[in-house]
């Protein structure tokens, strides 16, 4: 299971041996196993396990989509938005190096829509109900500096 957005998580119903252990990827169920449990690429393991079954794989999978992918997508950039963001900021380089002034007038344009565009987002995470802790992970800083620094433009939710 896969999430353009999420390019570093790769979901997988592993089967669950009888001795609690999941199957390595590798194996080819030559063993019986009692289980499924869903677990990523990155590492994340769900505690919970799921019968043997065609419904377990589907609930398996589902969790790692609720529990795991389903958050983290929420927080990452759609990956189409990030190649043209890329694109942008690798033309405004070559701008800078072929016509500083023109690059500046660029930026400072890019600049007074940014702020604004900062505080709106912001406030609408806060008002979903972030915390500043997440806040402040997915700008990069900590929960207090996004405090400090947004709370006269976000309501508390």
């Amino acid at each position: 299971m896969k999430s353009p957005d999420l390019p570093d998580h790769e979901g997988f119903v592993a089967p669950v041996l009888p001795g609690g252990e999941l199957a390595p990827s590798s194996s080819s169920f030559t063993r019986d196993f009692v289980g499924y449990q869903a677990t990523c690429s990155c590492g994340w393991t769900d505690g919970r396990r799921y019968p043997a079954t065609p419904e377990g794989t589907k609930e398996a999978e589902y969790r790692w989509w609720s529990r795991h992918a389903g958050p983290l997508s929420m927080a990452a950039p759609p990956s189409w938005l990030v190649i043209k963001s890329d694109l942008l900021c690798q033309q405004i380089v070559g701008l800078t190096a072929d016509r500083p002034l023109a690059a500046l007038t660029l930026l400072s344009q890019v600049e007074s829509w940014q702020r604004t565009l900062l505080d709106q987002a912001v406030a609408a995470a806060r008002q979903n109900g972030s915390s500043w802790a997440e806040v402040g992970e997915a700008m990069g800083i900590s929960k207090q500096s996004a405090h400090e620094r947004f709370r006269d433009h976000a309501d508390s939710p």
